[in-house]
């Protein structure tokens, strides 16, 4: 063989196949990891589209509510300028043209458009400030009065000054707790005007009853009235019947004490007549006969027995 073939066959040997061997190794080796690249790919593809699917479901589903509430909702205005007049009516600066009817329906048969109010709030959210009826309907302008019973003071609180938002409905959920509440603010009213009604009413019979007191002190203390008509007016109508029973309870105490001092007096005077007639017995006793005689003749004609108390 020749030389050189013989080189080449040894370089063959010793160099082409270790370095094929090694070719062959990295390549097996990198296509190992393709083939885990590819599976782990194949797994994050599937991962992700299952996630897809439910991310498209629910953006349908949101699209759906959304739709339903707009719905609910629609149509309504933004950013509308107001103007709070004194009769407690608001003008807006929108009008037929966008969109804005006077009235729901057509003919006789149709009702007065109602469009529901919302303020900025002191939190930045919007407050609900009531429906309003539309009274008067231009192209760019419109005139609206509240379509319930305000409270006094109530329209201090809207602000004109900010712009409004006005939506031609609004849920019927929240519709019927307005209502509600309007209810109730007008059950509390009336309740408030019967209480003020009976509190006036109590009044006018503390009024009557203070005037009937009065009148019952004047006939017990005595009236306050002009002196010089004093003496042309019984006596308990110028000092009071009090006064003027306890002048007579005075006087009949007095002549009760004064009774009973001369019935006292006329008993001692008995009781010393009786002595000495007592004493004019023993006497007239131990007096000798012939005078004896005289003597109950005299005491016969004096006998107290016959002189009536």
């Amino acid at each position: 063989m020749h030389t050189f073939g013989k080189v080449c066959l040894w370089f063959a040997v010793v160099v082409c196949i270790p370095t094929a061997m090694w070719f062959t190794a990295k390549v097996y080796t990198a296509r190992a990891g393709y083939i885990k690249q590819k599976v782990d790919l194949e797994a994050k593809i599937e991962k992700n589209a299952a996630e897809l699917t439910d991310l498209r479901l629910k953006t349908r589903t949101t699209l759906r509510e959304l739709t339903h509430e707009k719905l609910r909702w629609a149509p309504y205005w933004n950013d509308v300028a107001v103007e709070v007049r004194q009769d407690n009516s608001v003008t807006i600066d929108i009008g037929s043209e966008n969109g804005l009817n006077a009235t729901v329906g057509e003919g006789e048969a149709g009702t007065q458009n109602l469009v529901h109010c919302f303020q900025p709030g002191e939190n930045g959210q919007m407050e609900y400030v009531g429906d309003f009826r539309v009274t008067a309907l231009e192209a760019n302008r419109a005139m609206l009065a509240p379509n319930w019973t305000l409270q006094d003071g109530e329209s201090d609180s809207w602000d004109a000054s900010q712009q409004w938002r006005l939506r031609a409905m609004i849920p019927s959920s929240y519709f019927a707790r307005f209502n509600g509440l309007e209810l109730q603010l007008n059950s509390n009213d009336e309740l408030l005007a019967s209480k003020l009604e009976d509190l006036e009413e109590q009044l006018q019979l503390l009024k009557i009853a203070e005037e009937r007191l009065a009148h019952r002190i004047a006939e017990i203390e005595g009236p306050q009235g002009d002196v010089a008509e004093a003496d042309k007016r019984p006596r308990e109508d110028v000092v009071g019947l009090l006064t003027t029973l306890e002048e007579y309870e005075e006087i009949r105490n007095a002549i009760i004490a004064k009774s009973d001092e001369r019935r006292r007096i006329l008993l001692r005077t008995l009781e010393d007549f009786e002595r000495t007639q007592t004493e004019n017995l023993h006497v007239v006793d131990s007096l000798p006969e012939g005078e004896k005689t005289s003597t109950d003749a005299t005491e016969a004609a004096a006998d107290p027995s016959t002189v009536s108390r």
